[in-house]
């Protein structure tokens, strides 16, 4: 049931968002790869919503779970990948 919960809402996202004028941040590459320093292309048919209204695509549940877990750093990360991959490595090094 859960499964079925979520997939529900994965597809109401992908279908919903465009209409809404809502596109996902990182142009829709996996939030968790772009934590971790790569960026994988994704199709979006894992998402988060986050407390702010902000779409995030997973490349699979797996990563989505594990971004979860940390969800600030994680997106702290990413963020820093997506501006500039650099500065992921000195964020790296420091910890």
């Amino acid at each position: 049931m859960r499964i079925f919960l979520k997939l529900g809402i994965a597809v109401l996202l992908a279908v919903a968002a465009p209409a809404w004028g809502a596109d996902p941040e990182y142009h829709g590459h996996c939030a968790m790869s772009m934590a971790e320093g790569s960026g994988i292309s994704t199709d979006c048919a894992v998402v988060w919503l986050s407390p702010e209204g902000k779409i995030y695509c997973f490349s699979n549940q797996a990563a989505k779970e594990k971004f979860l877990q940390a969800p600030r750093e994680n997106l702290m990360r990413a963020l820093a990948y997506w501006d500039n991959p650099e500065v992921l490595k000195q964020i790296r090094r420091q910890q």
